[in-house]
């Protein structure tokens, strides 16, 4: 439970970890990268202990696909000793549930969500936490404050669905035409690059799944995070900044320098 204002509120965390890690190959031990070691644990496993560290998850979902069914329980299992290491023998409090992926990211976010929407005891004010596996680095003392700007923000009414950590970019952008020539510039100041954690009210990232589900017949596979699919059905999301070390392991090198960062 998360307390805002006096008031409770539940919040669920769904881990979206049922990649196919095509391009990390070997250095996962041919499985998905999340379960790649990282200092002594998988990748998948660091999420999952600083999430419960805070203390106000009720529950989380991890969406697996079903050939690292094996690695995942594999990893559950191994928890007291992982967490020996990491918080000297404290168990996870929080319950971790699994279910199985889908084709597509969007159809596994779908199922988590599915899933979550069966433990919940109150969908209306219900929260639901968006974390790619493979971010092992996020800043639990930014997600914190996340958190509480996301509440604040929903108890002001309006088409609010939701936050999304992003990072501003420091980079020049430019658009391009189809044979690589430059067509323009975009105003940095004004764009920044969604990450995650994510968090939206449960009940309306369902109804926005919904209603494009009526319409498209298919998971939105077009749309590349659920902040993405919120705006679309005319919702308001909002950003809240994040660390620049929010890095996404994509690649063996990513990896190699994550073992570094992370002690």
């Amino acid at each position: 439970m998360f307390c805002y204002r006096g008031c409770e509120h539940e919040i669920y965390l769904l881990i979206a970890a049922a990649g196919s890690s095509s391009r990390m190959g070997a250095a996962a031990g041919g499985a998905n990268k999340v379960y790649a070691d990282l200092n002594g644990a998988p990748v998948l496993f660091h999420s999952l202990d600083k999430f419960d560290r805070m203390s106000f998850i009720d529950a989380a979902v991890a969406v697996i696909a079903q050939r690292d069914e094996a690695a995942f329980d594999s990893m559950m299992k191994s928890a007291p000793e992982y967490l020996v290491r990491a918080r000297g023998a404290k168990p996870l409090n929080m319950p971790v549930h699994k279910t199985p992926g889908g084709m597509v990211r969007s159809e596994s976010v779908l199922n988590g969500l599915l899933k979550i929407s069966s433990l919940v005891r109150n969908p209306v004010n219900a929260a639901v936490v968006i974390h790619d596996g493979a971010r092992p680095n996020f800043s639990e003392a930014a997600f914190k404050a996340a958190a509480e700007a996301y509440f604040e923000a929903f108890a002001g009414g309006g088409r609010y669905a939701g936050l999304v950590m992003a990072s501003p970019s420091y980079d020049t952008l430019c658009r391009v035409d189809a044979a690589g020539f430059i067509k323009g510039y975009e105003d940095r100041d004004k764009i920044y690059k969604v990450v995650t954690p994510q968090i939206f009210n449960l009940k309306i990232l369902l109804e926005c799944f919904d209603r494009h589900l009526k319409t498209a017949g298919s998971a939105p596979a077009a749309f590349t995070d659920e902040s993405s699919l919120a705006v679309h059905f005319g919702y308001e999301v909002k950003i809240f900044k994040s660390p620049s070390d929010n890095l996404k392991i994509t690649t063996v090198e990513d990896l190699e320098y994550l073992k570094a960062v992370i002690k």
